[in-house]
């Protein structure tokens, strides 16, 4: 790693932290909801700020304003809820899942889908903000896609390493699960597409699975309960799924399909605001080669 990428990077860490200290002090909530938003502040002024020093605008971070932007994001949350749901099916099978039926109602499952929905978008959006946004982009651009998806995963695994519960597997998912999301991030350019594979995983593991999601039970569904059972590497313990090695093979499974599958292109929206990871990848590609974003 050259000297001016890391310094780059730790003038957005600074940035980052200096902005989040700032904006949590600042704010009427606590917890989970105004740890996000203040990281979701700092993250997103940390990345504006160095992109500016690229020659960028605001948009090309990722989050950019544009009317497909909605559909980016229920596109990354089917993925991930589809992908959460698969593997909860494969653990289940296998006997790494305890079900067991509760009482409930349409209205009140509706009502909880909705709420565990709008908990979980803040913590996923901050946490794309602050590894997929400026960090990926600059760590791709100057150092090549694959060391950028493998750098970003470790500091995502190491974000999650202080999980109640966690696990070294449970680290080594959690890192796999970014390499998942940058593949998505970098085939797409657009961190609606991320931040939603990432809270569709959270909200089909936590709320349609009620099971916990890196250790933190998030929600608690009515008609149905679940608890990890079996052995620790199957169930995944008190971590949940993501400590399983179903969860192993499926995110890495999943970051082959995103990366080398046919079905994931640069958003237009997200092209023309000039992302510095895609387009500097576009330049740097001969003209008769074809990739990930070519027709």
């Amino acid at each position: 790693m050259t000297g001016e990428v890391l310094g780059r990077l730790l003038l957005y860490v600074a940035v980052a932290l200096a902005v989040t200290w700032g904006v949590g002090g600042a704010l009427p909530v606590s917890g989970i909801t105004g740890n996000a938003a203040a990281l979701l502040v700092g993250s997103l002024a940390a990345g504006w700020s160095l992109l500016r020093l690229e020659g960028r605008g605001p948009g090309a971070l990722g989050f950019h304003l544009a009317p497909s932007a909605p559909r980016e994001g229920l596109a990354g949350g089917a993925v991930g809820v589809g992908l959460a749901l698969l593997v909860v099916a494969a653990v289940g099978g296998l006997g790494g899942v305890a079900w067991s039926p509760e009482g409930g109602s349409v209205s009140g499952w509706l009502v909880g889908a909705g709420s565990a929905a709008a908990f979980l978008a803040l913590p996923a959006a901050a946490e794309e903000a602050l590894v997929r946004g400026y960090p990926l982009q600059l760590l791709t651009a100057r150092l090549g896609a694959g060391w950028g998806m493998v750098l970003t995963a470790m500091v995502f695994g190491a974000l999650h390493g202080a999980n109640p519960g966690a696990t070294v597997l449970g680290a080594v998912n959690t890192g796999a699960a970014g390499l998942f999301l940058g593949a998505i991030y970098l085939r797409t350019g657009s961190l609606w597409w991320a931040t939603g594979a990432h809270l569709g995983w959270n909200w089909g593991l936590g709320y349609l699975a009620d099971l916990p999601v890196s250790g933190v039970d998030v929600a608690d569904a009515p008609w149905v309960g679940a608890t990890p059972a079996g052995p620790w590497w199957l169930g995944g313990g008190d971590f949940g799924p993501e400590g399983s090695v179903v969860a192993t093979a499926a995110f890495l499974a999943a970051a082959a399909a995103c990366w080398w599958g046919p079905w994931l292109r640069v958003e237009p929206a997200a092209r023309i605001r000039r992302p510095l990871a895609v387009l500097e990848r576009d330049e740097k590609r001969a003209p008769a080669r074809s990739g990930p974003d070519q027709p």
